[in-house]
């Protein structure tokens, strides 16, 4: 079995006020003193991610009552039928069912006020007419809606597909607590949109936690949706409305939602937005899909997808705070397939601000087309590959990686061309031992601003072919920093702009080689290499005019070399090592060998 670095919620809290703190650093070739301090992360913080106090409420007993000043309902059999408009307030227990059948234009609010809904026939709350649907749960109310039919075997147009379930728009809101459970198929379905507010909300389906068919909108409260077979979070269309709506998105605006699933955790048919439009309501998302989630057995179910975020066209992520454990890609967006609406999917991803936290059995953040990364915090610990896409642009922010094999890719998997870009911000790059690069495009690298830290296999002895970046077309450096530790496949050219320093000729290109295990440790390997030196694990420190960038290497590496704009000839450069010094030169020309 795969084992996961997943990331400690005290890590968590730690990087969030480092990142408020390392959001006032500019990293550009202009700055004064180019540098990053302050923003380090160590690769082996290995810790699973806490469960949260799950939500619970009692069941209620007592009579059951339901009262209206404004509406009409009718009984039959258990069956309490809500005929038009109108706010519904109920408390005890009911086995049976509330069934909402009111005119096109009518607005039902149903308040719970300490209420159990236990029914074994249908959906306990079934809305098939109406315009919308509010559910409030009452402040400092407990209550529950439960659905104890067997699993759906078979499709039924007289079945509701959820333990709530509407054929009309739906909202969940309140200041009380709401535990639905879902054991026919879907714990919350609509065939419309799904907006939930403030409430405390458990949901659990046998199939999706919560799936709707047009868009899913959190703005606020602490949900957890647990998905015993299928997704947490779902839509299923992406056709636009009569009104010209685009339909399938699932949006985060605030609150604290935990997703527990056995697939994929939000699963979106056409976009995910992810930002905090209230200051005062902040967004925290934690996700566990496949072998991370509490209901998995490989040995009865195999899932088709276990990625954390998967959207069919475009995911933004613009604030926020989010974690994730994955099976299968912790971010993914597709490519190419053929939507609703008559377009393709873009396959894009989209990081503007944000702290974000992933480990992932295949690949951290996967976009299809385009990976752009304008801000925030992403630290990728476990991952075959921390950014794979066709097109990789980084614009600012700060972005630390581990991989099992290249740290960065752009691939050709889609497109005849891919390129690597980066304007700004800083990134840092570490893989396993083995045909692994720290950076990898197969088509072309630009680099214009920034700082970029990448190391090939670790090792003072190496051989094969792993290096700190490996470039199949043209690479061009006008501007920014690249430092690599065991070399380069393909290297810049050191002149007036862009200067070097390094333990080898600034044309040596130095392979890297051996194996570790899986998100396990990486030790070196044999061969030889034009370098002698040894640069031991630890905390690093590369200081002089201009300069000041700190960061770790967690095991031993062979050479060090630098390209950057932001080198100046006669000044003194240090690297040290915990304090000491291990390599110092004067920037003497374009081009420096360190001895």
């Amino acid at each position: 079995m795969k084992k996961l670095l997943i990331i400690p919620i005290l890590l968590l809290s730690i990087l969030v006020m480092a990142s408020c703190e390392l959001n006032s650093s500019t990293l550009n070739e202009n700055t004064t003193v180019l540098t990053n301090t302050g923003s380090d992360y160590d690769y082996n913080e290995s810790i699973t991610i806490d469960e949260p106090s799950v939500i619970t409420v009692t069941e209620v007993e007592g009579d059951f009552s339901i009262s209206t000043s404004d509406g009409e309902y009718l009984i039959s059999n258990n069956i309490y039928t809500i005929k038009k408009a109108g706010t519904y307030t109920l408390s005890g227990k009911l086995e049976g069912q509330i069934l909402v059948d009111a005119g096109e234009d009518d607005v039902v609010i149903i308040e719970l006020n300490g209420v159990s809904i236990i029914y074994d026939l249908d959906s306990p709350i079934k809305a098939i007419s109406g315009s919308k649907l509010e559910i409030s749960a009452k402040k400092d109310t407990e209550n529950i809606i439960q659905d104890e039919r067997s699993a759906k075997t078979v499709e039924s147009d007289s079945q509701g597909e959820g333990a709530i379930s509407a054929n009309i728009d739906l909202k969940l809101k309140g200041s009380g607590t709401l535990v639905v459970s879902g054991g026919y198929n879907n714990g919350v379905h609509t065939s419309k949109d799904l907006t939930i507010q403030k409430l405390t909300l458990k949901v659990t389906g046998y199939n999706n936690a919560i799936k709707c068919k047009n868009s899913v909108t959190i703005t606020s409260g602490t949900i957890q949706a647990y998905a015993l077979t299928g997704n947490g979070i779902k839509t299923d269309d992406s056709d636009l409305s009569s009104k010209g709506k685009q339909r399938g998105t699932i949006t985060i605006n605030g609150g604290t939602i935990y997703v527990d699933s056995l697939r994929d955790g939000l699963d979106a048919s056409y976009d995910i937005i992810i930002d905090e439009t209230d200051a005062e309501v902040a967004t925290q998302l934690s996700i566990k899909t496949g072998t991370n989630s509490s209901s998995y057995n490989r040995s009865t179910f195999k899932a088709d997808s276990e990625k954390g975020l998967k959207a069919a066209n475009e995911i933004t992520i613009n604030r926020g705070t989010i974690v994730i454990a994955a099976s299968d890609d912790a971010i993914h967006a597709n490519y190419g397939e053929t939507l609703e609406n008559g377009s393709k999917g873009l396959g894009n991803i989209t990081i503007n601000d944000g702290l974000i936290q992933v480990a992932s059995g295949d690949d951290g953040l996967h976009a299809d087309n385009t990976l752009t990364v304008n801000g925030g915090k992403i630290v990728v610990t476990g991952s075959t590959e921390g950014f794979e896409a066709n097109y990789i642009t980084i614009n600012g922010g700060y972005s630390y990686i581990y991989g099992t094999d290249d740290g960065v890719n752009c691939s050709k998997k889609s497109f005849n061309n891919c390129a690597f870009k980066m304007t700004g911000g800083y990134l840092d790059v570490a893989v396993r031992n083995g045909d692994t690069d720290g950076i990898d495009s197969n088509g072309s690298f630009t680099l214009s601003g920034g700082i970029i830290v990448t190391r090939g296999s670790s090792g003072t002895n190496l051989s094969g072919m792993s290096t700190g970046l490996d470039v199949d077309g043209t690479i061009s450096m006008t501007g920014g920093t690249l430092i690599a530790f065991n070399g380069l496949e393909k290297s810049p050219s050191a002149s007036s702009t862009i200067k070097y320093a390094g333990t080898t000729s600034s044309n040596s290109q130095m392979m890297g080689g051996g194996r570790g295990g899986f998100f396990g440790p990486r030790y070196g390997g044999g061969g030889s290499s034009s370098s002698s030196i040894t640069l031991s694990a630890g905390k690093y420190t590369l200081y002089g005019d201009g300069l000041e960038i700190s960061f770790t290497n967690d095991y031993v590496y062979g050479s060090f070399q630098i390209y950057s704009s932001a080198l100046t000839t006669g000044s003194t450069y240090t690297l040290s090592l915990n304090g000491s010094t291990v390599l110092s030169w004067t920037q003497s020309s374009n081009s420096v060998t360190i001895s």
